[in-house]
């Protein structure tokens, strides 16, 4: 479960984020809507830990974001609007970074890379061949990694 208490992060004399309180439990899928500037980035980012925020509390599973980040940061996965992957890797070595990140062991990471190379139709672009990553390639593989990290967490399959 997400928790976010009275979550409050200001830049300057502007407040990105003004007192936000929400609850997300395990399986339920959340959006946000709104304009440039409304905080919605700014509130994902202080969620996984890349932005730090002034007031409030954070939670994943009971654990602070802030208290407790390395632990939080295995239980979630983030795709940025615009994923940055590391041009010199293929799509199977940064996979495999990746799950040795989460500590997935290689049989399930074989199994899980396989299932959703096949659903997310990119099973040719994992190939070790493969050294330039286009910007359509880089989402499908960021949504890869982040479903097998909910898979991990046995969100999904």
């Amino acid at each position: 479960m997400l928790k976010i208490e009275h979550l409050t992060k200001v830049y300057g004399d502007k407040k990105a984020v003004d007192d936000i309180s929400l609850t997300i439990e395990d399986g339920e899928i959340f959006g946000f809507i709104g304009h440039n500037g409304a905080g919605k980035s700014t509130t994902l980012k202080s969620t996984v830990g890349i932005l730090n925020f002034d007031e409030g509390k954070i939670t994943i599973d009971g654990a602070s974001v802030k208290e407790n980040p390395i632990e939080c940061k295995q239980k979630i996965a983030y795709i940025p609007d615009n994923p940055d992957l590391y041009d010199y890797m293929s799509g199977i070595k940064y996979l495999n970074f990746v799950a040795d990140v989460f500590r997935v062991s290689a049989y399930d990471r074989l199994k899980k890379i396989d299932h959703y190379a096949e659903l997310f139709e990119i099973k040719n672009e994992l190939a070790p061949t493969y050294f330039i990553i286009f910007s359509w390639y880089e989402t499908k593989t960021s949504l890869d990694i982040c479903m097998d990290a909910f898979a991990k967490a046995n969100h999904y399959g």
